[in-house]
């Protein structure tokens, strides 16, 4: 009786064929490969596949050797099989076949990485990967490296455990056989396949652009034979790795961030010294000050010309530096690592259990223990940014809705936010922090009924139409042409041909909806049904007042409408502040349902009612918001060698949208009369003005060149801008709600400029004298109070130190739960 445990490992390449599959096999375990069917040509595969050593049955091991289970979905019988015989599967790479195993077998998962130049939470998502994994216990998430696995999404890395991976052992039996005198002056490059991809086919162009014929050699296997004789072609491995000996040097000129490519590591385990583009994946081992690192594409041709002659102290300066890099992907430093992480993934159950992350409505009568709140997000998923691994959202109705969140969450509520599937790693990612396990997403899509390849199909080119530029299919159909992949045109052309149809047919719909709207219409959606089907919901959060009018559908529900403002009624003729018809409709309506409408300001408060929502004063909450920017009090400081970068010396800072109300030309036209000033008395410093949003021309104020736009913030760069900043220069005319810039400014003591208006000097009472107010339009007068900051910022911040005491008690984060407290629970 066979008392191994047995696995199922899909993978081709030939790299991990050579390592982590007879590895594995030396741990105990029985490892079944299947042989690689597919007709996509990979370089890096396996072909000659032989079957393996196994205790099978001989019909389940013809069922699995004639399957492929690359790129296509997996038949009912192998599925069968798998599930019959296997105890636990790896599946290597790629993310469709991950999918695609996923779909079919039910028992333990590790899906292995080794980087990728684009998000594998991302990818998941769009091909329905997304409910697979969260939903799913004993799931392992298994890249090589913590540095890839940055740009994934919460859900995916909440399963992560890190693994390096390992070179093959004809590299590693050659370790530190590289000798300088034994060199050619010559030095390698990297680009394969450059006659049948465009991604390569330009690095190619870039490389001849840069690198002379003499003295540089292009390795890389290639499928299509090129004409060129810097290019080594496709030769055997060992003959490779001796050319590879006789090079003075490797120059890597890849940047992707997430990817690095064997072969650089390949050199320096030889002996040789490897030089290497800044931003890449292996830039990033390296420490900044290491010898190996170029600037510049200009500075990696300089250094390589350096090697390439053979400046001996350059070449001993990097090999030196070297070690701790390639000690990464060497055997007596993977295998350990790799044994213990199997051990676990492969051992107890239940060591990994699933989040738990989708939230599917049933049709309930019975209320679970805890109470739940049906946040409506989906409309601000689009707006989420994932960078440096952080979530952020420039939309502050977003960033509001968080700390509610949070409050409920810190209540013991639990939370189901609304999302979109494509964009529900971000939202998950956004929210969950202020929500922990409490969190749950709930698709609001419509899905295609049906099953089989054409349903299939039919509803990815739709997926496609709405999400994806029509170029990007123009693009598939010229790289098949220019790599001559002929028999793939006709099924391109087809498929291009249906995404345009669906793009012609959306856009219909699109704009049959705003007619239907207009005339007061409200859309069904059936996601509402089964909100309202669903007792398990009890309270229903609408964070805006237009963005989602099908939910005045919503039917015996606690349905809070957040209002913050409502600017309409200051600007009754702008569309561009949300004065139309159709927006006043479904806010009225939506106002009507609502048990409750929750707003932030008394002054909000006090106008609500006399707004065409018709709101009721008994029905209007007012609780204060706290300070939203937790991630700018954070000990880390953002990195600050990308648009943090060389920031000015003197600047007055800015966050918000550009709107009429907020009187941008004044910030700008402020810096201008700043600097004239600063000119006529003889200085040489200068005022900047910072802002999230671009401003020219006219609204420019003369200031074009001293002003600098960063449109995409994350909290903690938010909060490093605010601290280094001058001063808060806020030059709006009319706001709905208190201003969250000041009392973020407040909260971390910068000064505040801003305009003399009744939110403030209303919520902030005789202390706001304490701030640097000014009357509305007065740009002299804001230029002059910039002044005095300018040459005493230390007195500026003291001088508002009252202001900043009371908001800290006014705008403090319990007095904000209590009051969600009072709202949610009465």
């Amino acid at each position: 009786m066979n008392t191994k445990k047995r696995i199922f490992w899909l993978g081709m390449h030939q790299v991990l064929s050579q390592t982590e599959l007879p590895h594995l096999r030396s741990l105990g375990y029985e490892v079944f490969n299947p042989p690689y069917l597919s007709n996509i040509y990979d370089q890096s595969a396996v072909y000659d596949w032989s079957p393996p050593d196994s205790s099978l049955p001989k019909e389940a091991l013809r069922i699995l050797a004639g399957t492929n289970f690359f790129y296509d979905e997996i038949p009912p019988d192998a599925a069968e099989v798998l599930n019959a015989y296997f105890e636990a599967a790896i599946v290597t790479i790629n993310p469709l076949w991950l999918v695609h195993f996923l779909k079919a077998y039910r028992g333990r998962v590790i899906y292995r990485t080794y980087g990728q130049p684009y998000s594998l939470a991302n990818e998941l998502i769009n091909i329905g990967g997304l409910p697979l994994i969260t939903e799913r216990n004993d799931f392992w998430f298994m890249p090589h490296s913590e540095k890839v696995a940055g740009i994934e999404d919460e859900w995916l890395r909440s399963r992560m455990m890190v693994v390096p991976y390992c070179l093959t052992k004809d590299v590693t039996d050659l370790r530190d056989t590289w000798n300088t005198e034994a060199a050619v002056p010559e030095l390698a490059l990297l680009c394969p396949r450059v006659a049948d991809i465009p991604y390569y086919s330009n690095n190619f162009r870039l490389l001849k652009r840069h690198f002379p014929a003499r003295g540089y050699r292009i390795f890389g296997a290639q499928s299509i034979p090129v004409d060129d004789v810097q290019v080594v072609g496709t030769v055997e491995r060992s003959e490779l790795l001796r050319q590879f000996a006789r090079m003075r040097g490797f120059a890597y000129h890849y940047e992707e961030p997430t990817v690095c490519y064997l072969p650089p590591i390949e050199f320096m385990t030889l002996g040789g010294p490897v030089l290497f583009k800044n931003g890449s994946l292996l830039s990033r081992y390296f420490p900044a000050e290491a010898p190996g690192r170029a600037g510049s594409m200009e500075d990696l041709v300089k250094r390589s010309e350096q090697l390439r002659k053979g400046d001996g102290s350059l070449s001993r300066e990097i090999i030196e530096s070297q070690a701790e890099v390639r000690k990464l992907y060497q055997p007596e430093f993977v295998w350990p690592l790799f044994d213990a992480a199997m051990t676990r993934a492969l051992g107890e159950e239940g060591a990994n259990r699933a989040p738990g992350l989708i939230y599917t409505p049933t049709a309930t009568t019975t209320a679970p223990a805890a109470q739940t709140v049906l946040v409506a997000f989906h409309g601000f998923g689009p707006l989420i940014v994932h960078r440096d691994g952080k979530y952020h959202c420039a939309e502050g109705i977003a960033r509001v809705v968080r700390q509610i969140v949070r409050g409920l969450s810190d209540l013991g509520f639990k939370i189901v936010a609304t999302s979109r599937r494509e964009d529900a790693g971000r939202v998950h990612g956004f929210l969950a922090p202020a929500a922990s396990s409490d969190l749950k997403i709930m698709f609001v899509d419509d899905d295609i009924s049906g099953s089989g390849k054409p349903m299939t199909a039919m509803r990815r080119l739709r997926e496609i139409a709405s999400t994806r530029p029509f170029s990007a299919n123009v693009d598939h159909l010229k790289a098949l042409y220019r790599s001559k992949n002929f028999k793939g045109m006709p099924r391109a052309l087809v498929s291009t041909a249906a995404v345009a149809a669906f793009k012609v047919l959306r856009k219909a719909q699109q704009r049959l909806a705003s007619v239907k709207l207009a005339i007061g219409v409200v859309p069904h959606e059936k996601y509402v049904d089964l909100i309202n089907a669903d007792a398990g919901i009890d309270h229903v959060l609408i964070p805006h007042y237009y963005m989602f009018p099908e939910l005045s559908r919503l039917k015996d529900k606690d349905v809070v409408l957040y209002l913050p403002d409502y600017m309409p009624h200051f600007y009754k003729r702008s569309a561009e502040m949300g004065a139309t018809r159709q927006s006043a409709l479904i806010g009225k309506n939506l106002a009507g349902m609502a048990r409750r409408v929750l707003t932030n300001s008394a002054f909000t408060a006090s106008y609500l009612p006399e707004t065409e929502l018709a709101v009721r004063a008994q029905d209007i909450a007012h609780i204060p918001l706290p300070f939203l920017n937790d991630g700018s009090l954070s000990a880390e400081t953002p990195e600050t060698s990308g648009q943090l970068a060389k920031l000015p010396r003197h600047y007055v800072f800015y966050p918000t949208r550009s709107r009429p109300s907020k009187r941008l030309a004044d910030f700008a036209r402020t810096v201008a009369i700043v600097n004239e000033r600063l000119e006529k008395a003889g200085s040489k410093d200068r005022l900047f003005g910072l802002l999230t949003t671009p401003l020219s021309g006219k609204s420019a104020g003369g200031a074009e060149s001293h002003l600098v736009s960063l449109p995409e913030l994350t909290d903690a760069e938010l909060g490093y801008l605010y601290s280094n900043a001058l001063c808060l220069l806020f030059t709006s005319e009319m706001e709905g709600n208190f201003p969250t810039q000041i009392t973020e400014a407040l909260h971390l003591g910068v000064p505040v400029v801003a305009t003399n208006i009744p939110l403030i000097t209303l919520e902030l009472g005789d202390v706001s004298a304490c701030l640097e107010l000014v009357d509305v339009g007065d740009v002299d007068g804001f230029a002059d109070r910039v002044m005095a900051i300018l040459g005493d910022r230390a007195t500026a911040v003291r001088r508002q130190k009252e202001a900043r005491e009371a908001a800290s008690r006014q705008f403090a984060y319990d007095n904000f739960k209590h009051g969600l407290s009072e709202l949610f629970r009465r």
